[in-house]
């Protein structure tokens, strides 16, 4: 599996998943790197379309983190409740399971934010969290992270040939 401090990322997958949030911008990307082995090893990913940090029950909660998602009402992401059940029975007709979250960021570099942290701890547990910035579109930033109870560590990303 090789370093604990490191995933290891499958160039294709990579590329096409880089290629998949530049495509989206100007909208944000939220999903889940998956996987039917080692949990630093993803083979795919999977997206959220619905984004539900705008709506009533979500956006005071993400206002709350200051003025900057207050004036920027893309920040954020929240995913559709049967979005993620349809993506969950997805991912158990496959054989495949969870094993990061990722999102992308479009005005700042990859770095794991106070919001991060809360959000990926309070609901994602033991996964680990890739952040993609396309703050430079030209030149995508890729980096990852395991976040835990004392804080944050980063893991070094290494890109492979190999698909598993």
């Amino acid at each position: 599996m090789g370093h604990p401090g490191c995933v290891c990322l499958p160039d294709p997958m990579l590329r096409r998943l880089v290629g998949t949030v530049a495509a989206r911008l100007p909208l944000k990307s939220f999903g889940f790197l998956v996987s039917d082995g080692p949990t630093r090893r993803p083979v795919d990913f999977v997206l959220f379309e619905q984004n539900l940090r705008n709506g009533e029950r979500w956006r005071g909660e993400f206002e709350a983190y200051g003025k900057y998602f207050v004036e920027h009402d893309d920040a954020g992401f929240v995913a559709e409740p049967a979005e993620s059940l349809r993506l969950q029975r997805l991912l158990m007709a496959t054989g495949m399971s969870e094993v990061a979250v990722f999102h992308s960021h479009r005005r700042h570099p990859g770095s794991f934010s106070r919001i991060d942290y809360e959000m990926h701890r309070s609901r994602f547990g033991g996964l680990w969290h890739l952040i993609i910035s396309m703050r430079n579109p030209l030149i995508p930033q890729v980096r990852a992270f395991a976040p835990g109870p004392a804080g944050v560590d980063e893991l070094e990303v290494r890109v492979t040939d190999d698909p598993r």
